[in-house]
């Protein structure tokens, strides 16, 4: 074992850590939710738009240990997921889309499956050089208000935890979970300050939709930046229910 790990693990059994400085983006994300997490005692975490399944890795990685129910459409990275779910439990996956209506809905796979989304992309850029469609799926979408006792089925934890990483459609995921939503403490969706896709809404408008149903803003967590160097693109905005601390 090297001489910075046994100092390392020395000073984590009484309560510190050596950190890099300045802390990076992860590292100030990870802090992030671990405190949102303990404040507001978070016990399930809705994923939605889970992709492979990396923010429920993370999640695990950093310590966290309560359920995570994950939300993905498109048949490859399900397949992941699934997988990852059922080594990293409690974990429920379901294959379908969050959106503001039930029913069907095409979704454009693109060549990064990170990008994949229901609307159109901009297309290439020298920050994202594989946001451009590579094909298309038909996918089933339903409102979380409609399938959320389904979904909690045998499950006791009740401080919720939303997570929408949707590629642009955050604010439809939001608008179809008007009947359960008083049921989450706290929340997280992308902003996007350049866009990436037609008709993406812009930074301000996504928090606002949030904060006139009584989440309040906690912090950002930085997602990418332009030329992945020095202006903001998009960053994860986290926030807990404005009322339990005003």
């Amino acid at each position: 074992m090297k001489a910075v790990e046994v100092v390392q693990n020395c000073l984590r059994s009484m309560g510190y850590e050596i950190v890099p400085y300045p802390p990076t983006d992860e590292r100030r994300s990870r802090d992030l939710l671990l405190k949102v997490f303990r404040k507001l005692s978070i016990d399930c975490v809705f994923d939605v738009g889970a992709n492979h399944g990396a923010y429920g890795d993370f999640l695990r990685d950093i310590g966290y240990k309560g359920w995570i129910l994950s939300f993905e459409p498109v048949r490859a990275p399900f397949e992941d997921l699934a997988k990852l779910a059922a080594a990293r439990p409690p974990w429920k996956v379901f294959q379908y889309a969050l959106g503001s209506e039930n029913g069907q809905a095409e979704i454009n796979v693109q060549e990064s499956d990170l990008l994949t989304s229901f609307l159109t992309p901009l297309g290439p850029s020298k920050t994202l050089p594989k946001n451009q469609r590579v094909g298309r799926e038909t996918v089933k979408v339903k409102r979380l208000d409609s399938i959320f006792d389904e979904c909690m089925a045998g499950i006791a934890a009740r401080q919720l935890y939303l997570k929408i990483d949707t590629q642009g459609f955050d604010l439809e995921v939001l608008r179809g979970a008007e009947g359960v939503l008083d049921k989450f403490k706290g929340a997280q969706t992308e902003v996007s300050f350049v866009p990436i896709y037609e008709g993406m809404p812009k930074y301000n408008d996504s928090i606002r939709e949030f904060e006139t149903r009584g989440f309040g803003v906690v912090d950002f967590m930085p997602v990418s930046r332009v030329n992945w160097d020095f202006l903001m693109m998009e960053m994860d905005c986290v926030f807990a229910r404005a009322s339990e601390f005003s």
